[in-house]
């Protein structure tokens, strides 16, 4: 049994709350660095694949080159800002009635799939164009 540790405490703490959704690594370390005062970047690594392994949190693409995990909830897609980055959850399954299309097309028994809209976030939207 692996001995307890506050940077797991504390990463555990973090998907618990409700101020976040879609924690990348950088964004848990730093938060357990500044929760703790100091905090291994490996040590963070180790609780997030522990809690991965377990079923607690899950791994999810939000196609900006980082992995980002959320609590393992039920199925939902996202939409990411592509200026600042906020990324907000979708919902439901918007495409459920794809998945079943796609199996009846392709004979291809569905397991899974992920979607990441992406767009601007209100803020962004109302800030002017530079361009």
């Amino acid at each position: 049994m692996p001995r307890p540790s506050p940077v797991t405490d504390v990463v555990k703490s973090l998907f618990g709350g409700d101020a976040r959704h879609a924690w990348s690594l950088d964004e848990l370390h730093e938060a357990a660095r500044v929760a703790l005062g100091g905090a291994d970047y490996s040590t963070v690594f180790r609780a997030v694949s522990a809690m991965e392994r377990e079923g607690a949190i899950r791994k999810i693409d939000l196609a900006d080159g980082k992995a980002h995990y959320e609590v393992g909830e039920d199925h939902h897609e996202h939409v990411r800002c592509d200026s600042c980055g906020q990324v907000a959850e979708v919902p439901g399954c918007v495409l459920e009635d794809a998945a079943a299309g796609v199996q009846n097309s392709t004979g291809f028994k569905v397991t899974s799939h992920h979607l990441v809209f992406t767009g601007l976030c209100p803020a962004c939207a109302e800030t002017p164009s530079e361009f």
